[in-house]
């Protein structure tokens, strides 16, 4: 893997709102936020949009800015 590509990878680990499980974890201990985003992330009842295939998530940002009454999962799949 490129050194550029790990850069990324560790810049993003380190954002507050990134998540990271793999297959493997998901299986082995379960989905942490699983029927508990309102309540123990977002801290509200708004209703959750998922974006699936977000990519770097900037569309998933916008949307979140112009509907501020709703909560937004951005979920993609890297290497």
């Amino acid at each position: 893997m490129a050194k550029r590509k790990l850069k990324k990878f560790a810049e993003v680990s380190s954002f507050d709102n990134c998540f990271f499980l793999s297959f493997e974890q998901s299986r082995e201990e379960g989905l942490p936020l699983k029927g508990k985003w309102n309540k123990e992330f977002f801290k509200n009842d708004n209703p959750i949009v998922l974006e699936l295939g977000c990519g770097k998530g900037e569309y998933t940002v916008g949307l979140a800015k112009r509907y501020p009454n709703k909560n937004f999962i951005g979920v993609d799949i890297k290497g």
